[in-house]
């Protein structure tokens, strides 16, 4: 199974939000709810920020299916 990785995820309504997506041989899973950035510090919150860019920057929008 290949590492999970942030994905911004395009939803039937329209709106995107960020979520934990889980690729694999047999297929994909994404996390039912979007996810929210929660930290220890403001310097955790800021990686946790970055991370996202730059796995938005790496997968694009998917849809939500």
């Amino acid at each position: 199974m290949s590492s999970w990785h942030y994905q911004l995820m395009r939803h039937k309504d329209g709106s995107l939000a960020v979520h934990e997506y889980y690729p694999s041989d047999g297929g994909v899973g994404w996390t039912k709810e979007p996810i929210g950035i929660i930290g220890d510090d403001v310097e955790d919150v800021k990686a946790s920020i970055q991370m996202i860019l730059d796995d938005i920057d790496k997968h694009g929008v998917k849809n939500y299916e």
